[in-house]
Parts: structure tokens; C-alpha cells; sequence
């Protein structure tokens, strides 16, 4: 049985310092919607999502289309960037980027989030069925990257 793989990243949000609780915004619960629309039309057996609210918000419309519920992937989660705020998100996010192995204390480098994303995405593909994956913007790239060699 072919596998298809699609991956989605979560929609606007709301920012506020709760990482794990962040919820879409106005706008985000729109383009949800338009996800949900959008996906209706494809053979989606399972869903899996980031345990993070967005990311939960954003796939909830398809999970609840094809009756599932939605399976959380702790390895889908944000990239840890530092332990603590960062003085210049700017800054510490272009370091992050320009050194694939470099990360600030207590944070993940590109590499190591690109393993965790990596190993939950294979995972996944064990079950040989057409499946949905939500994640952070920047672990999908990372997720892609690695499998497009």
C-alpha cells in the first residue's frame, strides 16, 4: 500500500509565553478551517500533531472528518531554542542556523531536532497508511531536508 505524507504546519497563533497552551488566533482558526477543506478530499487514516495546542487546533477539523483522534507526538514539539528567553530571538535564531550543530544552553541544535523529527516522522510511516502530520514551521523543514537527501 502506498504511503502518503502530508505535512502541515500549525497556523497563526496568539503569542503569549505558555509554549505548550499558545492557541490559534482569529485568523489561525480560519486558515484551520481552510486546512480542513483543503484535506477533506484526500484519504487521511490518521493524525498526528505536536502536543502543542496551535498545532492541535489547527488539525482538529480533519481528525474530527474522518472520526480519529488525534495521536500527539512528543517528538513533533518545538525546538527547544534556549533554556531560558533570550535576550535577541534574532539574534540567537540566526546562530542556530548558520552552525547545523550549535545550540544555546539547554536549547537543540538542527541536528538534534532534525533526529527527533526524523525518528518520530519514520515511525509514523510504519503504519502504511495515508496519514497527517502536524509540526513546527522549522522541524518540518528540517524533517523534509533530511529526506530529500
Amino acid at each position: 500500500m502506498q504511503t502518503n505524507l502530508y505535512f502541515v504546519r500549525h497556523a497563526h497563533s496568539t503569542y503569549t509565553p505558555d509554549e505548550l497552551g499558545r492557541p490559534l488566533s482569529e485568523r489561525g482558526f480560519t486558515d484551520a478551517n481552510t486546512v480542513t477543506d483543503l484535506l477533506k478530499k484526500e484519504a487521511i487514516d490518521y493524525v498526528y500533531s505536536s502536543p502543542y495546542k496551535r498545532a492541535i487546533q489547527t488539525v482538529e477539523g480533519v481528525a474530527k472528518y474522518i472520526d480519529k483522534e488525534i495521536e500527539l507526538v512528543e517528538g513533533f514539539k518545538e525546538r527547544i531554542l534556549a533554556e531560558k528567553p533570550v535576550e535577541d530571538f534574532t539574534v540567537a535564531i540566526t546562530k542556530v542556523w548558520e552552525d547545523y550543530d550549535f545550540s544555546w544552553n539547554g536549547g537543540e541544535s538542527n541536528r538534534i531536532a532534525q533526529k527527533r523529527g526524523v525518528t518520530a516522522t519514520l515511525q509514523n510511516l510504519k503504519r502504511e497508511s495515508p496519514l497527517l502530520q502536524m509540526c513546527d514551521e522549522s522541524l518540518l523543514f528540517e524533517i523534509k531536508k533530511k529526506f530529500q537527501g
